[in-house]
C-alpha cells in the first residue's frame, strides 16, 4: 500500500476501513511553544508563532492530527477571566466566581458575552488559518471544545461549580440554558471555521461526564444539554462531518456516554493506560461502533520512562486493538512539560514498527 498523508489516515481509520498504518495522535501546547522558538508572552499574542510551532510540532514528532491553541482560557475573557502568563505557561488568575461564597446570583445574572470578542481570540483564529493552509492538505484537526457544562464549570471555577451545583442547582442549570448553551454553540462552530473545506471532524470534550466530576443525580440532564449543544454545532457546520471525542480523566464514563450519544459518535479517545478502563474492554464492547484512540500513557512512560518503555506499551498497545476494531494510537490528553524528545522519536518509530497493515 502506497504511504498516506496523515489526513487520509485519519480519515480512512474513522470510516473503518484500512489505512496504511494506525493513525498517531498527540498535542502539546508546550512543545508547540518550545518549536516556536519564543517565550508565552510573545507566543500568546502572535498567530504566525502561535502556527509556526504547531506545524514544526506535527512535522517533527509525525503526528497525524494537529491541535492549534494556546490555552483554555482566552474565549472566557470577555466575561472578565484573567489569566497569569509567564515564560512557559498560561493558568487562571480569576475566574468568575472564584473565592467567592456560594451566591445563586452569579449564576442568575450571568449574561452572555461573544466568545471572540476577547483580546487573543483573534490571534487563535488567525494561527488555525494559517496552519489549514500550511499543512491542511497533509493533516487531519482535531478542533472543537467542551459542552455547555464543562465551559460553565470553567467559567465559574471547577471546585466552584461542583460545589454550587448541589447547593443551588436551579440556578447553575439556568445559566447553562439560558447563557452557555448558545456560547457554547458559537464558540465551537467559530473555532472550526477557520478549517473551511479542511475541516475533518469536530472534536467534542467529555470532562463533564467523568465519574468523578458528574454528580449522579445530575448525569441525564447533563448528557441531554451536551447532544443538543452537539447537535446545534453539526447544524451550523452544515455538513456531515464526523464527530470524534475527548476524555481527559481517569474515569471515563464510556458505557453511559456511548448508550446516551449513540451514532452521534464516530470515535472515542480516552486515557489508557493510565486510566480504569481498559483498551481490552473498549474494543470488546464498542470496537465494532466506533473507532478507538488510546494506548499512550501521556503521564508515565512517555514524560517518565525510557524509550525501551514506550517501545513495549506501543506493542502492547498495538496486541490489543490493531486489526481487531479501527484503531489510533493516542495519548490520554496533552502532553506534559518536558516530555524527552528520545520518547516522542521512540513513540514514531514504534508506531512504524508495530502498527503498519
Amino acid at each position: 500500500m502506497a504511504e498516506m498523508t496523515g489526513k487520509e489516515r485519519f480519515l480512512c481509520n474513522l470510516r473503518g476501513e484500512k489505512p496504511d498504518k494506525v493513525p498517531l495522535l498527540h498535542w502539546s501546547v508546550d512543545l508547540a511553544l518550545a518549536q516556536s522558538g519564543v517565550s508565552m508572552h510573545q507566543f500568546a499574542f502572535d498567530p504566525e508563532k502561535i502556527a509556526l510551532g504547531h506545524i514544526r510540532y506535527v512535522q517533527n514528532y509525525k503526528a497525524d492530527v494537529c491541535v492549534v491553541n494556546t490555552d483554555l482560557w482566552w474565549a472566557f475573557e470577555p466575561f472578565g477571566v484573567e489569566v497569569y502568563i509567564t515564560d512557559n505557561l498560561i493558568y487562571p488568575k480569576k475566574t468568575v466566581a472564584d473565592r467567592r461564597r456560594p451566591d445563586p446570583k452569579v449564576y442568575e445574572e450571568l449574561e452572555y458575552r461573544d466568545p471572540f470578542s476577547g483580546r487573543r481570540a483573534e490571534v487563535l483564529r488567525k494561527a488555525a488559518a494559517i496552519v489549514s493552509d500550511e499543512i491542511g492538505d497533509k493533516v487531519a484537526f482535531r478542533q472543537g471544545g467542551y459542552g455547555p457544562v464543562s465551559n460553565l464549570a470553567l467559567l465559574m471555577g471547577v471546585k466552584e461549580a461542583l460545589r454550587d451545583l448541589i447547593l443551588f442547582p436551579e440556578a447553575v442549570f439556568g445559566a447553562i440554558k439560558r447563557v452557555m448553551m448558545d456560547w457554547t454553540v458559537d464558540f465551537i462552530a467559530g473555532s472550526l471555521e477557520p478549517w473551511k473545506d479542511r475541516l475533518t471532524n469536530i472534536n467534542w470534550g467529555f470532562a463533564s461526564l467523568d465519574r468523578d466530576l458528574a454528580p449522579p443525580e445530575y448525569k441525564e440532564e447533563i448528557a441531554r444539554l451536551e447532544l443538543e449543544a452537539l447537535w446545534r454545532v453539526k447544524e451550523r457546520v452544515g455538513r456531515d462531518v464526523p464527530v470524534t471525542t475527548h476524555f481527559c480523566g481517569p474515569r471515563p464514563d464510556l458505557d453511559f456516554v456511548t448508550h446516551t450519544f449513540g451514532d452521534a459518535l464516530d470515535e472515542l479517545q480516552f486515557w489508557w493506560p493510565g486510566s480504569e478502563y481498559s483498551l481490552e474492554d473498549a474494543v470488546s464492547k464498542f470496537g465494532d461502533r466506533y473507532a478507538i484512540a488510546a494506548g499512550i500513557d501521556h503521564t508515565r512512560t512517555l514524560l517518565l520512562g525510557s524509550p525501551d518503555e514506550v517501545d513495549a506499551m506501543v506493542k502492547a498497545s498495538m496486541e490489543i486493538a490493531k486489526g481487531k476494531c479501527s484503531f489510533a494510537l493516542s495519548s490520554g490528553c496533552e502532553l506534559g512539560i518536558g516530555t524527552p524528545e528520545a520518547n516522542l522519536a521512540a513513540l514514531a518509530d514504534a508506531r512504524d514498527k508495530y502498527g503498519t497493515y
